[in-house]
Order: structure tokens, then C-alpha cells, then sequence
């Protein structure tokens, strides 16, 4: 009992030690052995994620003895089990362990070959299909916004150009607002993008709930200033709440809808063509 406090005491030692030194041992291809129970070692790199979260080495040393001692356990218990518990025991704990494995590898698979074939389930003719087959069920609950935005410091040189592009906003006027953008407070020209109130909150620093319907009520332009800026408005289109959703608004949860009903039909042919293919090639038979 004395040797194994001396060397569970020289252990935290060497470990407070290395612990304040672990990111440059492990840098250097090093590692070093910190526990064993029976026949399982436990080693610096094992528990090396789990200390840089510690705060201080003194919580670092506290911890590393958690850690320790908890894996400890663990091995100690399972080579317990392995001694005495009963061989039918141990006998139905493998089997489920090994059907537990398959299903993981069969589930895995599975959704792997889903996935690499997604961009044939879910087509663009297919989305846009189940999009006109059910657009009463794609009501909005909040209004949506389409807008563009240009904030500039007020003594901006090229104000009145950016001005006149801005409101125009040919291709030739995006090109050269983009070119200029380095001298934007903020902006956000993706007018092909819906917006919520939310959204556009963030995006647009004056407005709030008070004057949001003055500025956001139908198409309009707007110039507002405050003490450092002049911000620049457009408001391309709104939608009404209770109005039918604009299918790239809500594109990805059709394609979710869409991939989850493809999903269940998917598996079983994937299932059958997978046996049908064994069968055929002769790598499944029956007796």
C-alpha cells in the first residue's frame, strides 16, 4: 500500500510537470505514460484536448486526477465484468455489442450513398414541382423584404456618384459600388435575397419598431442621415404576411421535406437492389 501512494504521489508530480509542458512534448513527436490498469495504458496525448480548457495549472493537476482515476474505473470494472459475469451473460452482451456495430456501419452507408446522390433526388424540377403542387401550405407568417443599402461617411468624396450608381444599379454600377466598397460604413447590395424584419434590423441601423412601416411599408427610396453617416435605402419589394412564400425563401425546407420523403423509399430499393445484386453475382445464395 505505502509503494502504491508513493508512486501515486510521484505520479501527479511528474504529471504537474508535464502538463505545463505537454503542448511542446506533443509538438515534438513525444508521449508520455501516465497510467495503467491491468492491461490498458493511458498516456499523456489521450487526455491532452481535455487540458487546455483547464484555467491553472493547480486546476489543471486537480483535474488530470478526475480524469485519471475515472478511466481508471472504467477499465477496472471492465475487466471485472470479463472475470465474473456469467459466459451466457458475456455471450448475449457480444452478440448485441456486434449487432450494435453493424447497424452503425449499415446506417452509415446508407446515408453516405443518400447523400452522393442527392443532387439527382433532389432536383431543381422536382423542388420547383412540390413547390407549385403545395404553395397554399407556404403561407408567410411575417412579412419579407427585398432591399439593398450603402452607408457612407458623410464627407465622402464620391458621395454624389455612388448616389446616382446606387439608384441606378446597372451591372456596369455594381461592378464600380464593389470597386468602392473598402469606403462603405457598412452595405448589403444582394437585393435578390428575402429578408425578415429581423434581418433587415440588422442590416439597417435606423430603423426600429416605431418607423419600420414608414420605411418599409411598399417600394421606395430613401436618404437618411445621422451625425457621422448617410445611409442609402431601396426598398425593391415586400411581401404581406399570410402572402404565398418565394420559393428561394423557403428552397431549402422543401428540400428537407422532399429528401425525407425520398429517404424511407430510397432505403428499402436500395435494400432489395443490394440482395438482388448478391444474388446475381453469386455472393448470396441459400441452401
Amino acid at each position: 500500500m505505502i509503494c502504491l501512494q508513493t508512486y501515486i504521489r510521484s505520479l501527479f508530480s511528474i504529471l504537474s510537470i508535464l502538463i505545463i509542458s505537454c503542448d511542446g512534448m506533443v509538438k515534438n513527436g513525444k508521449d508520455r505514460l501516465i497510467a495503467r490498469a491491468e492491461n490498458h495504458y493511458l498516456y499523456l496525448s489521450d487526455i491532452k484536448d481535455q487540458l487546455s480548457s483547464f484555467k491553472s495549472n493547480e486546476d489543471s493537476i486537480a483535474m488530470v486526477r478526475v480524469l485519471i482515476n475515472n478511466w481508471a474505473r472504467k477499465k477496472l470494472i471492465y475487466e471485472k465484468s470479463l472475470i465474473n459475469l456469467p459466459e451466457n451473460k458475456i455471450s448475449q452482451i457480444n452478440s448485441m455489442v456486434e449487432d450494435y456495430k453493424s447497424n452503425l456501419y449499415r446506417n452509415s452507408y446508407r446515408e453516405f450513398v443518400l447523400k452522393s446522390s442527392m443532387d439527382t433526388i433532389l432536383s431543381q424540377e422536382l423542388i420547383s414541382d412540390f413547390y407549385q403542387s403545395n404553395r397554399k401550405n407556404f403561407k408567410l407568417r411575417e412579412p419579407l423584404y427585398r432591399i439593398r443599402l450603402i452607408s457612407i461617411p458623410l464627407d465622402n468624396v464620391d458621395r454624389e456618384e455612388i448616389i446616382n450608381r446606387f439608384r441606378r444599379f446597372e451591372p456596369k454600377d455594381i461592378y464600380y459600388l464593389d470597386s468602392l466598397s473598402f469606403q462603405f460604413s457598412s452595405y448589403f447590395l444582394s437585393d435578390t435575397i428575402w429578408l425578415n424584419k429581423f434581418d433587415v434590423f440588422e442590416k439597417v441601423s435606423f430603423l426600429n419598431n416605431e418607423n419600420v412601416d414608414y420605411y418599409l411599408k411598399k417600394q421606395n427610396y430613401f436618404e437618411v442621415k445621422d451625425s457621422l453617416d448617410l445611409y442609402l435605402l431601396q426598398v425593391i419589394q415586400r411581401l404581406r404576411q399570410d402572402q404565398i412564400a418565394p420559393l428561394p425563401y423557403i428552397e431549402n425546407t422543401i428540400k428537407n421535406i422532399v429528401f425525407n420523403k425520398k429517404k424511407i423509399d430510397f432505403m428499402k430499393e436500395f435494400d432489395n437492389d443490394l440482395l438482388k445484386d448478391a444474388t446475381k453475382t453469386k455472393k448470396f445464395e441459400t441452401y
